[in-house]
């Protein structure tokens, strides 16, 4: 059911939630989805509650407000969304990086790069093939289809930002929907950065042959220096011909240059992100937020947000854990709230 619109009491003068209105839409003759909703049965259905608890997600509970007349200004405004770039690396052998876990390491090293807690993390990225090659760059057939079947020998990392600045989301004015008006700004742009170069690093010193660097118009680096092998390591300092320099090996140190000096501004720089928070932001005062500490929504009694969008700030770390812990702490309150007002919880 597509839930329309929060209905209050406004009788007593104040906003009350007593339950919502949505519109339900019937499966087709052969319990599918497939066919138009338009020619599916629809019903307009309200229902009512003792409390409301509005969970949409970040992009979908502002909306949802706003069409239920609340005015408050920060709603649908102050939103995170962990801006990533990813970097790509092949090796000499096979990654197979889609079996086992995923996002299963991280690096913490650069999280705090201005010292007030904005940084990004490093972490190892979901191989799927279909994520992996998603933002793989393109030059020519022959070239991407060669990278695809070397896909076995990739693996895949991620620097996520927290970033300190913001976006908002707002309803389509045509249908609805929701929009999304968010710039990653210069300061998040230079964390990303840093731990793009980071991650070339890495991954040059893990022994890779080829590095994507996810910044438009910087060609992969291709080693051109085979790893020494065989080699012992004391000899190798007087082995002119066999000594590895690491990342003072003079062609990554170009590339890396070419790749701070390019950085991220380009109109063609490519950010994802998969974690939106923030937009029905809590706060400890009326006029700083949309929800207060137990999240309920100021000026109204009776109604709470319970998902993502409730984020004072930008997480810093993949949200799930943070996300479930504040549904549960919200709700628990709830509970509470409605034994000591002698009504029975059903959670």
């Amino acid at each position: 059911m597509e839930v329309l619109k929060v209905v209050f009491d406004k009788s007593s003068g104040s906003n009350k939630a007593v339950g919502i209105v949505g519109k339900w839409i019937s499966r087709d003759e052969e319990g599918g989805l497939q066919t138009p909703e338009s020619a599916r049965v629809q019903r307009i259905i309200e229902v009512k509650a003792k409390k409301v608890i509005v969970s949409c997600g970040t992009l979908q509970s502002p909306l949802l407000l706003m069409r239920s007349g609340l005015k408050n200004h920060h709603i649908g405004r102050n939103l995170h969304l962990h801006p990533v770039v990813q970097v790509s690396a092949a090796f000499d052998k096979d990654i197979k990086g889609w079996e086992g876990g995923i996002i299963t390491s991280a690096c913490t090293t650069f999280e705090n790069l201005d010292g007030k807690g904005h940084g990004v993390k490093i972490e190892t990225n979901c191989m799927l093939p279909y994520i992996t090659l998603n933002g793989h760059p393109y030059e020519s057939g022959l070239q991407w289809k060669i990278d695809a079947l070397r896909t076995r020998q990739m693996n895949t990392f991620i620097s996520l930002a927290r970033d300190r600045d913001t976006g908002r989301v707002y309803p389509d004015p045509d249908d609805g929907r929701p929009r999304v008006a968010y710039t990653t700004s210069p300061f998040d742009r230079a964390n990303i950065l840093t731990g793009v170069v980071a991650i070339a690093k890495l991954c040059y010193i893990q022994g890779a042959t080829e590095i994507w660097p996810g910044v438009p118009g910087i060609p992969s680096f291709k080693r051109t220096r085979p790893i020494p092998t065989g080699v012992d390591a004391d000899a190798l300092a007087y082995n002119e011909d066999g000594f590895d320099q690491g990342i003072n090996d003079p062609d990554f140190s170009a590339w890396i240059q070419l790749v701070e000096k390019t950085g991220l501004n380009s109109p063609r720089a490519c950010f994802l992100n998969a974690h939106q928070m923030g937009s029905c932001r809590m706060s400890a005062k009326p006029q700083d937020g949309v929800v207060d500490p137990e999240g309920k929504v100021w000026d109204t009694q009776n109604l709470f947000v319970a998902d993502a969008s409730v984020f004072p700030s930008a997480s810093g770390v993949n949200p799930m854990i943070t996300n479930m812990a504040i549904a549960d702490y919200i709700s628990r309150n709830i509970s509470r709230e409605l034994k000591s007002s002698g009504l029975r919880a059903s959670l």
